[in-house]
């Protein structure tokens, strides 16, 4: 499988390699026919909202790790991440707090320059519909599921499955792989920017080791969080009763891209961790040769990529637990982060032939990929957490007719 080392010569390709795999795919309908834009008009995005009961608060924290120097900063420093944490909010207290930002506002404008190639002001860019600090509902505590984004790609690009599983009542923490990810923005204003040659002067195996060591120490703090510490680096106030909210006994991950072969080490490393889920990773790392014995679903794009299926099909019986690999239809390794839905909205302007955005995305309409991924992770997360039965992993669905069941 082509992975986050496989960069094409043309700097008009950068957009297929924000997750870390360039991917096959034929002509897009769906997102082919997006209208053209006018010369002056800005392009609107808008995020499809979570499909869950609950209202979501979001908050930030700032996390510094002093026992281990970063190997990817330009200077020496202690290893420093930022995690964003989706929680269900107290109804009363909620609509009092303003609807958070789909990234801020330095992040944005580096990721457009950087990334997009899109001119400033050419794209109005989403609120979510999480408040941020909004207060905790305090009614029960919540399973937790830890999310770790692809290469290049920032904690912003797992937003839609973080907010849809806070709203149906997990806390979800997706954190920032400080110099992996494009473009990390930091409370004292720094940005930090993606260090591409420090990254690469690794093996994927020790990309995996150190992301995984970065997941592990967020699930550190969280426990320290759940003690009644603030691990915040600046201790900036957090929303009371979040860390109360943390149910440490129910902990999952869930991953995209080499996120997912992050979040399958994961697994594999933290006996905390009690289930896994990939979305169209590969697998790299001590995990390939030694398995797993906690449940893991793989789910993957429907493009033909030999490598990923044949890294898929030598973990799959070394796999001793509950195991199940999905592939959404007509997907494109793109199609599983807030990208389906981003790309798609922005395409009047992105400065891309066409081709190479629908190489991305696939040709699945965004709107069944966001719900259909939605479903099944939730569903998994509810079985092996809160367990709750679920006929999604014995049956194909008639309601998400995209996804295939293929062991």
């Amino acid at each position: 499988m082509p992975h986050h080392r496989s960069r094409p010569a043309a700097a008009a390709l950068a957009v297929l390699l924000a997750t870390g795999a360039l991917t096959g795919g034929t002509a897009a309908t769906a997102h082919a026919q997006a209208p053209a834009a006018t010369a002056t008009a800005p392009v609107p995005i808008t995020l499809p909202a979570p499909t869950g009961l609950l209202p979501v608060g979001t908050t930030a924290l700032h996390l510094v790790d002093p026992r281990r120097p970063d190997r990817w900063a330009p200077t020496p420093r202690p290893r420093e991440l930022m995690a964003q944490l989706w929680y269900p909010a107290a109804a009363c207290g909620a609509p009092a707090h303003r609807l958070a930002p789909w990234a801020g506002a330095a992040e944005r404008a580096h990721l457009e320059a950087d990334y997009l190639g899109v001119a400033p002001g050419r794209l109005v860019w989403p609120a979510t519909h999480s408040r941020e600090d909004a207060p905790v509902d305090r009614t029960a505590r919540r399973p937790v599921v830890l999310y770790s984004p692809g290469s290049r790609a920032d904690r912003s690009f797992g937003t839609l499955a973080a907010e849809d599983l806070a709203s149906r009542g997990y806390v979800v923490v997706v954190l920032d792989h400080t110099f992996d990810a494009g473009e990390v923005a930091f409370p004292d204003g720094r940005l930090e920017v993606r260090n591409k040659p420090a990254v690469f002067a690794m093996t994927d195996e020790e990309i995996v080791a150190y992301r995984t060591a970065d997941t592990r120490f967020v699930l550190d703090r969280l426990t320290d969080l759940a003690a009644g510490t603030n691990p915040d680096a600046e201790h900036r106030p957090l929303p009371p009763g979040l860390g109360a909210a943390l149910d440490l006994t129910a902990v999952g991950v869930a991953g995209h891209s080499m996120g997912g072969a992050t979040a399958v080490q994961t697994l594999h490393d933290d006996p905390r961790v009690l289930a896994g889920a990939s979305l169209d990773g590969p697998v790299f790392g001590t995990v390939a040769t030694d398995g797993l014995d906690r449940p893991l679903l793989l789910f993957g794009a429907s493009d033909v990529r030999p490598a990923r299926d044949a890294m898929w099909d030598a973990l799959w019986p070394r796999l001793t637990s509950w195991r199940r690999q999905l592939r959404l239809d007509d997907s494109g390794h793109g199609s599983f982060a807030d990208l389906e839905v981003l790309l798609t909205a922005a395409r009047p302007v992105l400065p891309w032939p066409a081709d190479e955005v629908d190489h991305l995305l696939g040709t699945i309409d965004p709107a069944r990929a966001v719900s259909a991924q939605r479903a099944y992770l939730a569903a998994f997360f509810d079985l092996h957490l809160r367990h709750r039965p679920t006929p999604l992993f014995t049956t194909p669905s008639p309601g998400h007719p995209e996804v295939r069941l293929v062991r």
